[in-house]
């Protein structure tokens, strides 16, 4: 089983910028076992969200990974996940084919419906497709990133999005390109497209719940004639750790604020295994997860020392 920690929310911290918070969490992640590094995909956090309660300062997220790339070697990078309303998918594949070169081929480019809609709109979006719209807009976006990168000269006619003989230059240094993570539980669409387009899902959800959504992938692979197995399954959560139980209980009632409604795993570095084993049981591949206090270097170092070595074969 594999690790990822998705740093969010953001923190000014002393100086003020958050970039001086981010730049050395991303150097511990690199040289600690975790596989990757995750940022969310938003412009505007004013508080008031289950699990996110003040006012955050919000970095975008391909500039931000684009500085850790720099600053990195070995830690592979996405995002959890990109907004597909927020880019044209055209300059979306040029942004990702970027970040691929300044990585040298360490990226994974994670991609959503969005669900921000007072994000959205302030930002002058326009009004805020349903969810129908956002779906079928997803599903014509991927299409056109994998051509843009597999299609030369490539030409789109959509619904939504229309290329006209775009000959894309530079291509992505992973080949054919990188790996694409659809995120999301939704069982009749977006793990439809999942099994059509994507090399990565990303779901949430007890053990039992992602062994459904697991179970629905499964099926609409079959449907679409392609192995399961080609698909590498991720789940997503928070983690809280503490090096015995009065250390978690502590967390717990400090950072309650910060729990979201959906649940969370919680507890020593014991109970995490246990916990996450029963994911990694189910199949699981990828636990990708963020911290509360993921700023907390000792807490990282915790479960790099005593959980990743201790489901790295499970």
């Amino acid at each position: 089983m594999r690790f990822g920690l998705q740093i969010n929310p953001y923190f000014a911290g002393a100086t003020g910028n958050p970039w001086d918070v981010v730049a050395p969490v991303a150097k511990a992640i690199e040289e600690s076992d975790f596989d990757s590094l995750w940022v969310y995909d938003h412009l505007l956090y004013e508080g008031g969200y289950a699990g996110h309660p003040d006012p955050e300062p919000v970095m975008e997220c391909f500039t931000i990974l684009g500085a850790i790339a720099a600053v990195t070697n070995r830690v592979r990078l996405g995002q959890l996940v990109i907004g597909i309303p927020y880019r044209n998918p055209a300059l979306t594949a040029k942004m990702a084919v970027t970040l691929d070169m300044i990585s040298h081929g360490r990226t994974i480019l994670g991609i959503g419906g969005g669900w921000h809609q007072r994000e959205y709109e302030a930002y002058g979006y326009g009004t805020f497709e349903p969810v129908g719209a956002r779906l079928r807009r997803l599903e014509e976006a991927v299409r056109a990133i994998v051509a843009l990168w597999t299609d030369q000269p490539t030409t789109f006619d959509g619904e939504f999005y229309h290329l006209d003989k775009v000959m894309e230059n530079p291509l992505p240094v992973q080949k054919p390109h990188p790996p694409i993570m659809i995120g999301g539980s939704g069982e009749k669409v977006t793990l439809r497209l999942v099994a059509q387009y994507a090399q990565y899902c990303n779901v949430g959800g007890d053990a039992e719940t992602v062994a459904r959504l697991f179970g629905a992938l499964r099926d609409h692979c079959e449907r679409v004639g392609r192995p399961y197995e080609d698909v590498t399954k991720s789940m997503y959560t928070m983690v809280m750790i503490g090096k015995d139980e009065a250390a978690v209980e502590k967390k717990r009632e400090q950072l309650s604020r910060y729990i979201p409604r959906r649940g969370a795993l919680i507890g020593t570095p014991e109970q995490l295994v246990e916990e996450l084993g029963k994911y990694a049981k189910i199949g699981c591949q990828d636990a990708i997860f963020r911290m509360p206090d993921w700023t907390d270097l000792d807490a990282l170092q915790l479960f790099n020392e005593q959980v990743i070595p201790a489901l790295a074969n499970a």
